[in-house]
C-alpha cells in the first residue's frame, strides 16, 4: 500500500469510529429528549382546562410535524459535509458550499417554523399564548 492510500484509509476508519460514537452516544438523549418534552408539556398546561390543554398539545404536535423534516435535512447535510472532511483530496469550494447550504437550510427553518408558530398561535387565548412560549422555550441545561 503506498503512504496515502494509507493515510486515507486511517483517516476513513477514524472517521467512521467517531461517526458511529457521535451516533451511539447521541441516541439515548434522543430518545430520552421526548419523554422530557411530554413530561414538561404535562406540567405547563397540568392546571389548565381540559379543551386548553388539547389545543396546545396539537399545537404543539403541529410545530413537531412541520420540525422535524427540516432538522433530518439538516442533519443529513451536515453528515455529508463531515464525509467531505475525510475525502482525498480535501475539496475547499465544495466543504464551504456544503456549510453555505446548511446555514440556507437554518435559515429557511427558522422561517417557516416561525410562521409556523405564529399561525398556531392566532387564535389562542392570552393564557394559552403564554403557556405555548413556555413550552417553546428551551430548558435550562441541569446543573452538574
Amino acid at each position: 500500500m503506498s503512504q496515502k492510500t494509507k493515510l486515507a484509509f486511517i483517516a476513513s476508519v477514524v472517521l467512521n469510529v467517531l461517526l458511529v460514537g457521535v451516533l451511539i452516544g447521541q441516541s439515548p438523549r434522543r430518545f430520552d429528549r421526548s419523554a422530557m418534552r411530554e413530561q414538561r408539556m404535562e406540567q405547563v398546561i397540568k392546571d389548565l382546562p381540559e379543551a386548553s390543554q388539547t389545543r396546545l398539545r396539537e399545537r404543539f404536535k403541529q410545530l413537531r410535524a412541520a420540525a422535524e423534516p427540516l432538522f433530518e435535512q439538516i442533519r443529513k447535510s451536515e453528515a455529508d459535509t463531515v464525509e467531505l472532511l475525510g475525502k482525498e483530496p480535501f475539496d475547499e469550494p465544495a466543504y464551504d458550499r456544503q456549510v453555505s447550504k446548511i446555514i440556507g437550510m437554518r435559515l429557511e427553518m427558522t422561517k417557516k417554523l416561525s410562521q409556523v408558530v405564529k399561525d398556531a398561535s392566532k387564535d389562542l387565548s392570552a393564557d394559552e399564548r403564554s403557556r405555548f412560549a413556555q413550552l417553546l422555550r428551551r430548558p435550562a441545561p441541569p446543573k452538574p
